[in-house]
């Protein structure tokens, strides 16, 4: 166990340093300006200098070369082997500089003397890394642009070891070890042993230059590789570099724009995987090391979705549980303004497209792919959460940088972001660029085709002329530790606007803290030098010798645990973006005055000390290690997958609610399939109904001995195609001693009014043979249904109907119609009857909302049914029984304020104080809103084109001001007397809803609110509800599914929670980061989230509702997904 530790001293204070930082602590008290974490230092106190200028020509500008403003990269390392992190820059034309570390920020341009200036040609990133194994760090750089094969050739600087001047001396020798890559268009390499066999090899991150159809024989165009275009892995034979690309199973085709990538052992099997981030059309990779030189693409196996146009990434464990979770960065604005003037349609058929072609969902925005673990064939499971965490919102950005700079213990997130000129702006491209294409194509010509740029040079330059730019300040999130981030921008100290690009971190000044240099576009790289050391936090520096020929162990994994806390890091330094951070592994331990580390190394062997020194630079050397005799112990979980005996697919019908309402957020035809769960035979067993969409058929699944299904297909049920099945209930409607079936029926695909919008009511012969009602059996009604429920409310002995409406065809969030039937059923004479009793019974269920769940339930034990029902834009609605009349008492429940999107509901008495409580299933925060009651989602009904046709407007409040959701050619198209007034997208991106519509033509409108998206538990308490957040892992995304009882089998009520919405509009896209949420109760309301592998199973897909199951004597859970198979879950215990 005991192996050698060398602990180095934290560096002592000069006295003189001393009374120079008493003069700075003094001079910044007696001024008004306010001290943050970070402070930027100048080029005249640290000696840096550096500009990555980039001078446009005609020749050479953005429309010629659409990767001119990707800038350029830093690397850090110690290159000189005196305890200080040194710091390469690399300059897209001018020279690249290499500075020494003398101490105190004060830095040494030795590029010269080192012969690390690179040639002339477009430099990107930079990797730091010992490749040729003799222990002192080298640096690769990559080559893109327009310049020739040769000029291209990327470069690799060996350290051959300091001068007499302690100043160390490289030599390129990319070619001799087959690393020049001649005539790449490369962005960035990392340095990984993906075969374990003690060297490094090299993936190489490479970009196209040239813009394919990404729909025409996109097959084989995204199958064929391209030598100049696809990335490569290069294999390390005795420093002898080969191309093993095509064999080892990575793609490499003209599509190809790559602008990360990430390595980490993303499912735990001691193999470094490989994750690209992809710019454009072509969809990011996630690649699983097999361990057998062979990769495998998984990325539609791991992620719901990812970011379309991907950039910068980083992997590391953002909520301390073992496992590497990812960044992606994108370019989505933070404010309206911005978002507005580079937003255009809404592009749903082309998504689709994109998805029907195989490629995977993307969407435009930063994501945070939480890693959930691994199923048991080694696939790692990701559940986004970059809207709930507050980080997908960042502008045009390209380094995420994932580490603890406040030192304590939680990793915060650093983004670099900025564009040298802005030509997405929608103005720019509509006005400008589309005359001059025009002008160009009346001469019979393209502008931007190879000829065009050429012929046109001048016109184009011109053009890049009237460009704006985009200069913002760079990010700054702070961890909370409950998955979610502060914006620390300003706090933080990171408030200029910079158009800035890679970045990387390093302690240099060695004081322990984490500080930060950010590459800039045409001014002084920023040097940021972190103060939090005043906050007197603890720390652990821990620097790895690894085996000979990988001298700095990268991919080894270390833990550091101290008080509660287990921290996690993987050793890989080509981080963010064409950037390579320091060796040096930093953890913040805050207060924590205890620790102790674990390593495995590459090899797989372990190293472990307890109660290490703290605030120190610890050493650790593989060659000390041991074998790892440690064998993980899992506990038996509470679930099982187990083969479903029910064989059916749910088919959605190609309908598309946004081509006849363009402004609305979802699709609210694709809410199927809800199922129904009753014994209709007698035979002691649970037989199954589902429902099916417009043109399937419905389906009955009637259990048989041994515990297989027989599909009925009942002659009553051959025509349900021609309707959308929503909700259903087994009920004895006609008081014969068996069950019947209701079925309502709804969808957006029927306009109201239509026939096929009439529910059907299926009557039980005895035998579980199911025909239809004569009929007049059912009052006639054309209307949107959505859910059904049977109670007898009226306590005459038979069972009364809830039917709650849907939204309105065409115009959500407006709701159809719905009500009371009271069963008039007379058993004796044969005579099957339902009644309207709406208005009798309380006129205001006829339009209760877009009713998504409903309950019968005694809330006030007074043994009459009372009724809950939850919605989308509407309050949680209680309606107290009084003698067969149900009054509203939201108010009195404390529930006026309660509007949701509420999804689901069950009920349970969940404290086990002897009344019913409910759990209640919303959409989760998940979502692009943050919602309040001050600052609520808003829609707004109403005859705005004055033809006497209702529309619904959508707002919600960005940065405290209130802006209709959809974008101008969106807006314009639903009301063209706008383009009166808002002709540039400049004009409407400034415009908040009460600048598009007149207050009259609001106040003519209904109106209607979300206040809240949680998802949440509400305790009975006689006298009301009272409110309680369910966990945040319950909030991830939507709740469609909810089962109570004792899971977990200590006699208490416990919860699971299934769901997520899929059919948003692209610009939200998929809500899917549930993969089942087992809530473990404690009889005081309480839950604690059960682990995945405690738990045992994945419940993921387009969830839309779950049921408990008696089948052959074994209590199971059925679950229905749209578009999808079911899925079948057994309880072990």
């Amino acid at each position: 166990m005991y192996f050698t530790s060398k602990i180095t001293s934290k560096l002592k204070k000069k006295h003189s340093k001393v009374l120079i930082m008493f003069f700075i602590i003094a001079l910044f008290s007696c001024s008004d300006k306010p001290q943050t974490m970070f402070e930027l230092l100048q080029p005249n106190d640290t000696g840096i200098s550096f500009v990555n200028e980039v001078i446009e020509t005609e020749a050479l500008n953005i429309m010629q070369y659409e990767y001119m403003y990707n800038g350029g990269g830093v690397g850090i390392g110690d290159f000189n082997e005196d305890g200080l992190a040194d710091v390469y820059l690399t300059a897209n034309v001018l020279e690249n500089k290499l500075y020494l570390n003398k101490g105190d920020f004060k830095f040494q341009d030795v590029t010269n003397t080192a012969n690390v200036g690179g040639k002339k040609g477009w430099k990107t990133g930079v990797s730091v890394a010992d490749v040729n194994g003799d222990g002192m760090l080298d640096i690769y750089v990559c080559y893109s642009g327009l310049g020739t094969n040769k000029v291209r050739a990327n470069q690799l600087f060996i350290n051959k070891g300091i001068n007499k001047d302690s100043i160390p001396v490289f030599e390129d020798e990319a070619a001799a070890f087959g690393l020049d890559a001649i005539g790449s268009f490369s962005t960035q390499a990392a340095f990984l042993d993906y075969d374990l066999d003690g060297d490094l090899d090299m993936f190489l991150l490479n970009h196209s230059k040239t813009f394919f159809s990404p729909f025409y024989n996109s097959t084989k165009l995204r199958n064929t590789r391209h030598p100049q275009f696809g990335n490569s892995l290069y294999r390390n034979d005795n420093n002898k570099f080969v191309n093993v690309s095509e064999a080892a199973g990575i793609y490499g085709s003209g599509l190809n724009f790559g602008l990360g990538v990430a390595i980490s052992d993303l499912n735990q099997d001691g193999l470094p995987d490989i994750y690209v981030s992809n710019d454009y059309d072509e969809q990011d990779f996630l690649y699983l090391n097999h361990g057998d030189g062979t990769f495998l693409e998984v990325s539609k196996k791991s992620f719901g979705h990812i970011s379309k146009y991907s950039m910068g990434n980083d992997a590391a464990d953002i909520n301390n549980d073992g496992l590497s979770d990812l960044v992606t960065l994108d370019m989505l604005p933070e404010d309206n303004f911005r978002q507005k003037l580079l937003k255009g349609q809404d592009e749903y058929s082309r998504y689709q497209l994109a998805v029907d072609s195989s490629y995977h969902k993307q969407q435009m925005r930063n994501m945070l792919q939480l890693n959930q673990g691994s199923e048991k064939n080694g696939t790692p499971k990701f559940s986004e959460i970059g809207r709930l965490a507050g980080i997908s919102s960042t502008d045009w950005s390209w380094a995420s940088l994932l580490a603890d700079f406040d030192s304590d213990g939680k990793k915060d997130m650093f983004v670099s972001n900025g564009y040298l000129r802005d030509y997405t702006n929608k103005d720019f491209m509509k006005f400008e660029v589309n005359e001059a294409i025009t002008k160009v194509r009346a001469e019979g010509k393209e502008l931007f085709d190879e000829s065009g740029k050429r012929e046109y040079s001048g016109l184009i330059y011109e053009l890049v002329k009237k460009m704006p730019s985009a200069k913002i300040p760079n990010y700054m999130f702070k961890n909370q530790g409950d998955f979610s981030f502060e914006n620390a921008t300003k706090d933080w100290g990171f408030t200029k606007p910079t158009v800035s690009t890679g970045a990387a971190y390093a302690d240099l000044d060695n004081d322990g803290d984490l500080d930060l240099i950010v590459s800039n576009t045409n001014e002084p790289v920023g040097i940021y030098r972190n103060t939090v050391d005043k906050e007197k936090n603890n720390f652990l520096r821990i620097k790895l010798k690894g085996s000979v020929k990988n001298s700095h162990s990268l991919g080894a994994k270390v833990w550091v645990y101290s008080d509660s806390v287990v921290q996690f890091i993987e050793n890989y330094q080509v981080r963010g973006f064409q950037s390579s951070v320091d060796p040096i592994l930093y953890f913040g331990l805050g207060k924590s005055e205890k620790a102790a580390i674990k390593i495995q190394w590459p090899s797989g062997q372990i190293s472990e000390q307890q109660n290490v020194y703290l605030n120190t630079l610890l050493e650790f050397d593989e060659n000390e290690s041991k074998l790892n005799s440690q064998k993980e112990m899992l506990e038996e979980p509470y679930f099982e997958s187990t083969t479903t005996a029910i064989k059916y697919l749910h088919k959605e019908n190609p309908f598309v609610d946004f081509n006849s309402n363009r402004l609305a957020l979802k699709q609210s035809s694709r809410s199927g399939p809800k199922m129904s769960v009753a014994d209709i035979n007698g035979d002691g067993q649970d037989d199954i109904f589902i429902a099916g969409a417009y043109g399937s058929l419905d389906r009955l699944f009637v259990s048989k001995s041994g515990g297989s299904y027989l599909d009925t297909a009942y002659n009553c049920f051959k025509n349900s195609k021609d309707f959308e099945s929503e909700g259903s209930v087994f009920f004895d409607a006609d008081n014969d001693g068996d069950l019947d079936l209701y079925v309502i029926n709804g969808g957006s695909e029927l306009t109201l009014g239509s026939p096929k919008l009439q529910d059907r009511l299926f009557l039980n012969n005895g035998k579980g043979y199911l025909e239809a009602a004569p009929d007049n059996c059912l009052p006639k009604g054309f209307s949107n249904g959505s859910v059904v429920i049977a109670g007898d409310y009226d306590k005459d002995g038979d069972a009364d109907l809830f039917v709650g409406g849907g939204a309105l065809s065409g115009n959500y969030p407006d709701c159809a119609l719905g009500g009371i039937l009271r069963n008039d059923s007379d058993a004796s004479k044969g005579i099957v009857k339902f009644s309207l009793a709406t208005d009798e019974v309380n006129p205001l269920l006829r339009k209760s909302g877009i009713i998504t769940g409903a309950l019968w339930v005694d809330i006030n034990k007074d043994s009459w049914l009372d009724l809950v029902l939850v919605g989308e834009w509407m309050p949680i609605r209680i309606f107290i029984n009084t003698n067969g009349k149900l009054k509203e008492e939201t108010t009195a429940y404390r529930l006026e304020k309660s509007n949701g999107l509420w999804q689901s509901i069950a009920s349970a008495d969940i404290d086990q104080d002897g009344d019913m409580d409910l759990i209640v299933g919303n959409m989760g925060l998940n979502l692009p809103y943050s919602v309040s009651e001050k600052e609520p989602l808003e829609a707004y009904i109403g005859d705005f084109r004055k033809d006497s046709v209702s529309s619904s407007v959508i707002s919600s409040y960005v940065q405290g001001k209130r802006y209709p959701i959809p974008s101008l050619d969106e807006m314009q198209g639903a009301f063209p007397f706008l383009k009166k007034n808002f002709l540039k997208h400049a004009q409407y991106a400034s415009a908040t809803l009460d600048d598009i519509f007149s207050e009259a033509q609001l106040k003519a409108a209904a109106h209607l609110s979300v206040y809240q998206l949680k998802s949440i538990y509400l305790e009975n308490i006689g006298n009301g509800f009272k409110t309680h957040q369910l966990p945040i892992q319950a909030q991830f995304s939507a709740i469609e599914g909810i089962i109570t009882q004792d899971f977990t089998g200590d006699g208490i009520i416990d919860v699971l929670l299934v769901g997520n919405y899929y059919p948003f509009r692209v610009e939200i896209g998929p809500n899917d980061a549930n993969k089942g949420v087992l809530l473990q109760g404690n009889k005081k309301g309480e839950f604690t989230v059960i682990d995945r592998d405690k738990m045992g199973v994945w419940l993921e897909g387009d969830v839309r509702d779950a049921r408990v199951i008696r089948n052959n004597q074994k209590s199971k859970i059925i679950i229905s997904k749209n578009n999808d198979s079911l899925q079948t879950i057994q309880l072990l215990k």
